[in-house]
């Protein structure tokens, strides 16, 4: 209980201050919580087994048994589709944060890692300040849309309506009417719904966090060139005034190219579970649009959370792309042409660099910007319309 309370101590701790080590313990919350830290080699499996238990006894045991033995029509087989969609949605954050465990935490080594080079940089830290509060922002707006939407909502939803999930609620505890079965049955619910929480809220954190962190160095970035424009306008070709200029390039150029090592590495690592994602959200509000509001309404905390997080990706990503394309125009708009060749080299090959667009997508084919949240909310509206019709 004590280091529970240490926790949550910690948790509030960092609030007060605006800085990356601050938002990654942040994001390390629950993780940390759970017996799973980020930054470290090792972690606790109770938390894991327990997890993964709950998970295929509620949601698989649960909807085979329901399909053999209770359904009964077409309304019954829709509702068990997002049965499946909850246990895949679980399982898809739950492998990525035990899979993809050392490709996270090299990911934040490299946030680290940016985030020392600006400070070291020694310019824009209250520009960056303002940023990482920002940051902090869209974390905690996460954590309370977790908090509301599955704990106050979804949780007391599933417990005491149990029977109104199409599944099976607690196989081998029938009946369920009876005391003290429903009482068992509402516990081991609750538990399998909270460690789930746990599982989806860390990666969508982990998730806002990496991808608003490295807009925020992209757009620190663009200020940097900005500031070169001083230098170009005073350039005279003196010894000193070249050494400046070589010495802000090279700078610059290690700190882009850490940059784009970090977006490549986020590429690596959420590409599947994202395309993953996306696609389970754009077919259950497709199936929440289409069936009667009476039988969608048990699943709408499910449906809040795919229009939250596919906008909120989406949103991030373009940010992101948006950052780093206005980079590339303060590379070519520095004033280069004022400078030596050599100098002129380095901006060359920058640019060449910053050309290429930066973008991440979902299953390596799905772009992850606002552009495809507008085109499949508009898919959607089209393919309701028509069937409706």
């Amino acid at each position: 209980m004590t280091d529970l309370k240490g926790k949550v101590r910690c948790f509030f701790n960092c609030l007060r201050e605006n800085s990356c080590v601050n938002l990654i313990r942040l994001i390390n919350f629950l993780p940390k919580l759970a017996g799973f830290p980020l930054l470290s080699s090792k972690f606790n499996v109770s938390f894991w087994i327990l997890h993964t238990t709950l998970l295929l006894y509620v949601y698989i045991l649960g909807t085979i048994v329901y399909q053999m033995y209770f359904a009964d029509g077409f309304i019954d087989a829709i509702n068990s589709f997002f049965n499946i969609y909850v246990f895949i949605l679980i399982f898809n954050t739950s492998w990525w944060l035990l899979q993809k465990r050392k490709g996270i935490n090299e990911a934040l080594k490299l946030v680290k890692q940016n985030d020392q080079l600006v400070i070291d940089s020694g310019k824009f830290l209250d520009r960056y300040q303002k940023l990482l509060r920002r940051i902090q922002i869209i974390i905690m707006l996460c954590y309370a849309f977790h908090f509301v939407n599955d704990i106050m909502i979804f949780i007391p939803s599933r417990t005491l309506g149990m029977d109104d999930f199409s599944t099976v609620s607690c196989v081998g505890l029938e009946p369920l009417t009876s005391s003290p079965n429903r009482q068992i049955c509402m516990v081991i619910l609750a538990v399998q719904e909270l460690t789930a929480i746990v599982a989806v809220g860390s990666y969508d954190v982990i998730l806002l966090f990496l991808f608003a962190h490295t807009t925020a160095i992209f757009l620190i970035l663009n200020e940097d060139m900005k500031k070169f424009q001083d230098i170009t306008n005073k350039f005279d070709g003196s010894i000193e005034m070249c050494s400046i200029a070589a010495d802000y390039l090279k700078n610059l150029a290690i700190r882009h190219s850490l940059a784009l090592r970090t977006v490549k590495k986020l590429q690596d690592i959420y590409s599947a579970s994202i395309g993953v994602g996306f696609g389970l959200d754009a077919l259950s509000l497709c199936l929440f649009f289409v069936l009667p509001l009476d039988v969608c309404l048990n699943f709408a905390p499910l449906i809040y959370h795919c229009l939250f997080v596919f906008f909120l990706y989406c949103f991030q990503g373009q940010r992101l792309t948006t950052a780093s394309e206005k980079f590339e125009m303060e590379v070519y708009c520095c004033g280069w042409e004022k400078l030596r060749v050599k100098e002129q080299k380095y901006i060359l090959l920058m640019l060449k660099v910053a050309q290429k667009p930066v973008i991440l997508y979902a299953a390596g084919v799905v772009p992850i910007r606002i552009h495809t949240f507008a085109n499949t909310m508009q898919s959607i509206y089209k393919f309701v319309t028509i069937f409706r019709l």
